[in-house]
């Protein structure tokens, strides 16, 4: 492989470093006859509202991920809600969160009339730092919140311990991370919930759906009796059945169609998160001694997956704007990009604090302070937004496109001075 020292740049009238057709390579979802099949069975049995599939599935993902109970939803933000109401959030209580994640691990938190707190990421993994997460507690809060962003476990073993020592449920984001590992444990067994969105562009789909796990069933019950009153009769205690006929005014029941795929589509996860994880682990390879690009860091004891590939790129130490290096790398062909999440403590929705028009969850007269957001709050995370770029992820056996990117990368950062002159 050459070097790619000293190479005219595409972008200033060079040759072009990625020439293969990479839309077949990168192609996702992967929906096959398998999943056909089993959605057309269910239709003509006329199970379309409800069917014996749901169950199974839920019972096939628990044993997948090694828990006692799973609950399937109509997306993933339904079992976030169901986990943060099951954590007993309400108002005046405060959950501690990432901002570098997607809206839903935030918004539920406001169904529930709790508080978000935003803690910092870890520059390195940009999952949720233990260090500023105890930093944030107060006897306010009820849980934390932790993404497994792009599929890479967050360092579970610190948030456990902030957990028991005080008194605090945990609650894994897990809609990037379907089948990741730490210390031999999946994601969805590593706190006391997991939450797993199943929308198209997941590691394994349902079309839309959800699906939340758990060892502790009065947390499972709860979750039950919030969205899902025509279960409420067969829950094995007795607390939750005087509202079998209302449930908590919410109905997060999963389309059965959308468990039928998803049950097939367990079935090939692995396959697809270990294709995945060897493209990418060869493109990390490839580009370990490049000055100031860095891939996304994972625990020791980790094994993670793949939703999304994030990298992050230094503009300090070249001098050129990550705009023109973005450009650039598009002249070579490359698919990347700028980072599609925002930081959520920037958004409107939390720098206004006037969800429901009278000012709720934030003055709440249950309210114990005043939280606020504020651009300097979170340094790391903000620090980290605005390096991060996006980098087409390959979800089919690839080597030879993913060896065209490596001398692509190596080609552009080892010319980036041409961009300067």
């Amino acid at each position: 492989m050459s070097t790619a020292a000293h190479e005219r740049l595409a972008l200033l009238g060079g040759e072009k470093a990625v020439t293969l057709d990479v839309s077949a390579v990168s192609r996702w979802p992967v929906v096959g006859e398998e999943e056909i099949a089993a959605v057309t069975d269910l239709m003509r049995k006329g199970e379309v509202s409800t069917s014996p599939a749901v169950k199974e599935f839920e019972a096939e993902f628990a044993d997948y991920v090694g828990a006692r109970y799973a609950l399937c939803c109509n997306n993933g933000t339904a079992t976030l809600h169901s986990a943060v109401f099951a954590a007993g959030v309400g108002p005046g209580d405060e959950v501690i969160l990432p901002s570098y994640t997607w809206w839903a691990t935030a918004v539920p938190i406001l169904a529930s009339n709790g508080v978000p707190v935003f803690a910092d990421a870890d520059p390195d993994l940009f999952t949720l730092d233990p260090a500023d997460v105890e930093r944030r507690i107060t006897p306010q809060t009820k849980a934390i919140i932790v993404t497994h962003v792009w599929g890479n476990p967050a360092e579970m073993d610190g948030l456990m311990r902030l957990a028991e020592k005080h008194n605090l449920v945990v609650i894994e984001d897990a809609s990037h991370a379907h089948g990741a590992e730490l210390g031999g444990r999946r994601t969805g067994n590593l706190g006391h919930m997991g939450c797993f969105s199943l929308q198209g562009s997941k590691p394994m789909i349902a079309g839309e759906g959800g699906i939340l796990t758990t060892n502790d069933r009065e947390l499972y019950e709860r979750c039950v009796a919030l969205a899902h009153y025509e279960r409420i009769p067969g829950l094995e205690t007795d607390r939750y059945k005087k509202y079998r006929w209302t449930g908590m005014g919410w109905k997060y029941r999963v389309h059965p169609l959308a468990a039928a795929m998803a049950r097939v589509q367990l079935r090939r996860l692995d396959y697809h998160n270990d294709v995945k994880r060897r493209n990418t682990e060869r493109f990390d390879a490839g580009i370990a001694d490049l000055p100031g690009v860095k891939v996304q860091r994972v625990l020791p004891e980790a094994r993670r997956v793949y939703f999304e590939y994030r990298m992050t790129y230094d503009a300090d130490r070249f001098g050129v704007p990550k705009a023109r290096f973005l450009e650039a790398l598009h002249a070579e062909g490359v698919g990347c990009g700028e980072e599609r999440y925002g930081l959520l403590h920037l958004e409107p929705l939390f720098q206004e604090q006037d969800l429901y028009g009278k000012g709720c969850p934030w003055r709440c007269p249950h309210a114990k302070r005043r939280v606020t957001y504020e651009r300097g709050d979170l340094p790391v995370s903000e620090d980290l937004h605005a390096r991060v770029v996006s980098v087409t992820l390959f979800s089919h056996p690839a080597d030879d496109v993913v060896d065209q990117y490596i001398e692509a990368f190596r080609k552009v950062v080892l010319n980036l001075d041409q961009l300067r002159e």
